[in-house]
């Protein structure tokens, strides 16, 4: 390592330290949280000019990602750091592309998910009940395509991706680690974040997500990449100083996971995990016998375990969540959703094509139980916002984000690039296709992030491959 770089280093990791505590601080003495906000946003306004353009902005959109929790409302409009992220680093790189004349990238899938927000500004503008917000929102989800246009153009090589994948991976575990935190404190009268509900039998972490159901899906997702990174690892003989860090990681994620008593989060990681397991763990057997055992014994298992939580003690707060999934037609959460849900599909028959538009369930139906109507599936959502033509592109957009991806990383040959892939590609379909269809979070730009990693992952990959 050269000197310049060395020194970089201690520079950064002073800043993390004194930031973090000045931070830290801030938190646990209980000082207002915009002074809290604007300190972190110094220290990863510093982290990430230490570490260059345009890396740097891919640390930006990826920590303003995971703040979610922190927003301005400015009259009605409501303004959060990943808003002021995307701009920031669309001018900027923007600016430079203009200056370098450096033509920008796009792949099919960015095409599609620009196709899906035109949908939405459509329905917005000609059929949204209310279309000053209809088209203020249509104009903030028009944010999330080009997070991910700008995730896929900012990471030029094959080295930067994996310096993306393990940023994004240690901001996971970090953001886990201070949910455990906020729990663990909650109980000494001090909230960093921290869910309190009626429906909740236990306070729930989410640290600075939006809330705990998107704290535990995210931390699941993390896991399983991480899951996956480590049985890459132990193929590729990784050190074991590595090793060691990896599963520390894993069991802080683990941990996090059960703190957030989301059962859909728990769902994903155990089919998810399963499915990692299929592809990555060294065995004798095929992949196809691998698969057609967990597709046997997952199920077993699953079984087994809803058998015998009837015979535990129900105040145990993870007993009690587990004893839910025997009785949901009697959990006030779970038939509140299916109440939404209907009317959200009640309200699709009357616009088949293209929905109402970006946030008209609370237009029409206005407050639910004292809260203001959202839709918590992901694809009754897009049928209620965007229609059946919406649907169809974000399916596409989905296809054509995940297919590339997997055929670029089973032709890999490094198989830790490999691993890095399958997993984000894995954690980010078990996401989306389980974890959002009982908490919908393609409104935030998390999963979005996530979704540039692997369209940038199979780009710089394939380049290497043909080089």
């Amino acid at each position: 390592m050269s000197a310049r770089a060395m020194d970089e280093r201690r520079w950064l990791l002073a800043a993390l330290a004194v930031g973090l505590a000045a931070g830290g601080l801030m938190f646990l003495t209980q000082v207002h949280a915009l002074l809290a906000l604007a300190a972190l946003a110094a220290l990863a306004l510093l982290a990430a000019l230490l570490m260059g353009w345009p890396f740097s902005g891919v640390v930006i959109l990826i920590l303003a990602a995971l703040i979610t929790r922190y927003r301005i409302d400015i009259g009605p409009v409501t303004v959060r750091p990943e808003h002021v992220a995307a701009v920031a680093v669309a001018g900027v790189g923007f600016l430079q592309a203009g200056l370098e004349r450096r033509p920008l990238r796009a792949t099919p899938a960015i095409w599609l998910a620009a196709g899906w927000w035109g949908v939405n500004l459509f329905s917005a503008v000609w059929l949204h009940p209310d279309r000053a917000m209809g088209v203020q929102n249509a104009l903030r989800i028009a944010l999330l395509p080009l997070t991910f246009f700008l995730m896929y153009n900012l990471i030029p090589n094959a080295t930067a991706w994996r310096r993306a994948v393990t940023f994004f991976l240690v901001a996971g575990v970090a953001e886990a680690a201070f949910g455990i935190l906020a729990r663990a404190l909650y109980p000494f009268g001090v909230n960093l974040g921290v869910q309190v509900a009626w429906n909740f039998t236990e306070p729930v972490p989410y640290g600075t997500f939006e809330e705990g159901n998107l704290f535990g899906s995210h931390t699941a997702s993390w896991a399983m990449l991480l899951l996956m990174i480590i049985l890459a690892g132990e193929q590729a003989r990784d050190s074991r100083r590595r090793r060691a860090l990896r599963l520390a990681g894993l069991g802080i994620l683990l941990i996090a996971l059960l703190l957030s008593m989301s059962r859909a989060a728990w769902i994903m990681f155990v089919v998810g995990a399963a499915i990692v397991v299929i592809y990555e763990r060294r065995s004798p057997w095929s992949q196809v016998n691998r698969f057609l055992l967990a597709a046997i014994a997952l199920p077993l298992l699953i079984f087994i375990l809803l058998s015998i939580t009837p015979y535990l003690p129900s105040t145990l707060p993870f007993v009690n969540r587990l004893q839910s999934f025997l009785n949901l037609e009697y959990d006030p959460t779970f038939s509140a959703r299916l109440n939404d849900w209907s009317l959200a599909l009640q309200d699709w028959r009357e616009h088949p094509l293209v929905g109402w538009g970006p946030g008209s369930f609370y237009a029409i139906h206005g407050l639910l139980r004292a809260r203001p109507a959202w839709i918590s599936n992901l694809t009754v959502r897009l049928l209620q916002e965007t229609g059946v033509i919406g649907l169809t592109l974000f399916a596409g957009f989905f296809a054509t984000l995940l297919l590339p991806g997997v055929k670029v990383a089973r032709q890999q040959s490094d198989l830790m690039a490999r691993g890095r892939l399958l997993g984000l590609i894995i954690s980010y379909a078990m996401l989306l296709g389980l974890a959002y269809q009982s908490t919908d979070g393609i409104w935030l730009t998390a999963s979005w992030v996530h979704a540039g990693l692997i369209a940038a992952g199979a780009r710089t990959l394939r380049l290497v491959r043909s080089s």
